[in-house]
C-alpha cells in the first residue's frame, strides 16, 4: 500500500501517540505546515517529515 500524500490532525495524532490539539497547536503556530481545505486540515508528507526532522535537530541541539 503507497504512502499517504497528506494526513489529518487526527491521524498525526494517532501516529505519535498525541492529542489531536497538540497538532492543531502546532499548525496555529507556525511550526507544522499544513493547508485548509473547507473546514479541514491536511498535512503533506513532506511537510511533515520536514517537521519531525526538525525536532529532532532541536533534541539533539540541546
Amino acid at each position: 500500500m503507497p504512502e499517504k500524500e497528506y494526513y489529518s490532525p487526527q491521524e498525526i495524532a494517532e501516529k505519535f501517540n498525541i492529542k489531536p490539539r497538540t497538532v492543531s497547536a502546532w499548525i496555529r503556530q507556525g511550526k507544522l505546515k499544513a493547508i485548509k481545505l473547507g473546514d479541514l486540515w491536511r498535512v503533506h508528507r513532506s511537510d511533515l517529515e520536514a517537521f519531525i526532522k526538525a525536532s529532532q535537530n532541536v533534541q539533539k541541539n540541546n
